[in-house]
């Protein structure tokens, strides 16, 4: 759908460009030639200073909507909710544009109620500010209501919504396929149904295409491009229910239920009514759009900081392995990252080099396997540091959960429920449950660090994140926790 391309944010930064350059405008205007506000300075040698202070404007502004989350989807959103946040954010923006043109002077006289003289409170630039205020909140918000308007339009004719698929071929399912179908503008397009009776039944359903059974979910999703999944099923069995999510958990996909299966699994999920339709999301991802690209921020920023200031432990860490044992400074692994994606991690090697001759194994407490120096880089966590890299890269963040092998991923999956939900995160270098919980040592310690993941992802946020990273810098210098 267009909130989910770029289509929808080019036209919302070029709406916003022009709504603020027109502002900047009307204020030169009022300013210079209405005669509202009296003004001793020519305009004609103040053009030019006034163009530059309108292009540093409209970046600032740019890059403020950008980190409120401005650009983020809107099209189905409410409109009322969309005015509300757009008048909170422009309303902040002009506080601060305040503070900084006034500065100390003006807090000052206020923090101390000194009367403030008639120029100083009615000048021409705190007019120009109020005026310039309400007039980017209406402009903005119109051309925004425009752009709405025309993709709204085009979602009735069919043209950029969200292809969907449905789980079960039933009435319940087929209501819920006619209900976007006769609804375009909703933005959601059903291309057909899943049901473990496909060879069974006919190629399609009262009109709609069969597409396949729930193993073929991979296959389907990428191939159409699938951006949600309705799950109608027949059966209202929580053991049913949980197996067929076990298919979808780690599917880039939005997963919704309809209302009385919703109702089974009440409970072990935390999810979203869907904007205009009686569905439930189950998994959503709740961070707001301006966190999750500050989080990227302080994920750069901290790694490099970390990577400088850790350089003399790299050094300390290669001489005493090579002096504890042969073998290779750093151990690298393939680990399973975001929607099931593959990449290389890198560690300081705190095994022996054949550790996992035998095949792939849980590491035990007291470990015969590991090392000297490795028990002291465990319980440190020094060994992580070269994961550094991999944040820096783009594969993993420095708070998440852990990035797991792709052997036992598809062992976990299988006996642990919704282990594979841990996909829809990105992986850390810490998170809630590394600094919660030991490492892995049997099923018991999975189930029990899924509950941890699971809370941190309902809960996903920067204060979150801080506190975990204060946490983690707890847990290296006392030793707990990191068994």
């Amino acid at each position: 759908m267009f909130r989910a391309t770029t289509i929808e944010r080019t036209l919302l930064v070029l709406s916003d460009l022009i709504a603020l350059s027109l502002c900047f405008l009307l204020a030169f205007w009022v300013q210079f030639y209405s005669g509202w506000i009296p003004d001793k300075f020519d305009p004609s040698k103040q053009l030019v200073d006034y163009l530059s202070l309108a292009l540093l404007m409209n970046l600032i502004w740019i890059g403020f909507f950008f980190l409120t989350g401005l650009y983020r989807s809107w099209l189905l959103e409410s409109r009322t909710f969309q005015v509300i946040h757009i008048l909170r954010i422009i309303f902040i923006g002009i506080v601060f544009i305040i503070v900084g043109l006034f500065g100390s002077e003006f807090i000052a006289k206020v923090m101390e109620s000194s009367p403030l003289h008639k120029d100083y409170v009615y000048g021409s630039r705190f007019v120009w500010i109020l005026f310039y205020g309400l007039t980017a909140f209406f402009l903005v918000l119109s051309l925004r209501m425009l752009i709405y308007l025309f993709l709204r339009r085009l979602l009735k004719q069919g043209y950029g919504a969200n292809r969907m698929l449905v789980l079960g071929a039933n009435k319940v399912g087929l209501r819920v396929a006619q209900g976007f179908m006769n609804s375009p503008e909703r933005g959601q397009k059903v291309i057909g149904f899943v049901d473990e009776r496909y060879q069974v039944l006919d190629k399609e359903y009262e009109g709609i295409p069969l597409l396949g059974k729930y193993s073929d979910l991979p296959r389907i999703v990428k191939e159409n491009r699938v951006r949600g999944i309705i799950i109608s099923h027949d059966s209202t069995s929580v053991q049913e229910i949980m197996r067929i999510l076990v298919w979808l958990c780690d599917l880039p996909v939005h997963i919704y239920i309809i209302p009385n299966l919703y109702n089974v699994v009440r409970g072990h999920f935390k999810a979203n009514l869907v904007h205009g339709f009686e569905l439930q999301e189950l998994f959503p991802f709740n961070m707001p759009y301006w966190q999750v690209r500050v989080k990227r921020a302080m994920d750069i920023a901290i790694a490099m900081i970390l990577l400088l200031v850790s350089f003399p432990l790299f050094i300390v860490a290669t001489i005493a392995i090579k002096l504890d044992s042969k073998g290779p400074v750093f151990y690298s692994q393939e680990r399973v990252g975001l929607y099931g994606r593959r990449f290389m991690i890198h560690k300081f090697r705190t095994m022996g080099v054949n550790a996992e001759a035998s095949g792939a194994q849980w590491a035990t407490k007291g470990d015969p396997r590991i090392t000297r120096v490795g028990v002291f880089l465990r319980r440190a966590r020094i060994d992580e540091l070269p994961q550094l890299i991999c944040v820096l890269k783009g594969d993993m963040s420095m708070v998440g959960p852990r990035p797991e092998r792709a052997f036992f991923v598809e062992q976990l999956r299988e006996q642990v429920p919704f282990y594979i939900s841990r996909l829809k995160m990105k992986p850390g270098l810490t998170g809630w449950a590394q600094v919660r919980h030991h490492y892995d040592t049997s099923i018991e310690d999975v189930q029990k660090k899924l509950q941890y993941d699971m809370y941190y992802y309902e809960n996903m946020s920067l204060v979150l994140d801080i506190q975990i990273l204060f946490r983690t810098i707890y847990v290296v210098l006392t030793g707990k926790g990191a068994q």
